[in-house]
């Protein structure tokens, strides 16, 4: 029997490859983060098929019970890897969101790959961003909010920093 932690490792390589290669520390502000997320697009579309099968991984894992197995109903969490040499330095995790989840910065920038829970289903939000690629500059603060149905946020922050519940 394989482990399915591993097994999504194995699959997430390729983007933690193009993640790490970004420079989130020089990301400062919207429209730079903007850049960098279309720079994700291009050469990984959400819509892709390698984007499409990793959201189904998580799919699958949620509904098995092994991805998103702490927290509260409408935000349930887990760690997928910490930072370390093999995940080229950023960590991975995963939230069920629905409505908002806890406010945080992100010292040296976020990486998130959204998915709506149900593929089916439409109008699904990360802060106000449809399914896919979004990127937090380095230094920002945000209560992240899904809106319409729920999604799977799939994201990566370098050196795993991140500051819960900032006073600013």
């Amino acid at each position: 029997m394989t482990d399915p932690r591993q097994d999504l490792l194995t699959q997430l390589a390729p983007v933690l490859d193009l993640v790490a290669e970004l420079p989130l520390a020089e990301c400062r502000d919207a429209d730079e983060a903007a850049r960098l997320a279309a720079r994700l697009e291009s050469t990984m579309p959400a819509q892709g098929e390698l984007a499409q099968a990793i959201g189904r991984s998580l799919r699958e894992g949620i509904a098995a019970g092994w991805l998103c197995d702490r927290g509260e109903p409408s935000a349930r969490f887990s760690r997928v890897a910490k930072a370390d040499p093999r995940t080229r330095d950023l960590s991975i995790d995963v939230v069920d969101l629905e409505g908002p989840a806890l406010r945080h910065r992100h010292p040296r920038g976020e990486v998130t790959l959204g998915f709506a829970i149900d593929p089916t289903a439409e109008g699904s939000r990360f802060d106000g961003h449809p399914p896919g690629w979004v990127v937090m500059p380095a230094g920002s603060v945000h209560t992240p909010t899904v809106t319409g149905p729920r999604m799977a946020l799939l994201y990566f922050l370098p050196d795993g920093a991140v500051e819960w519940n900032p006073a600013d």
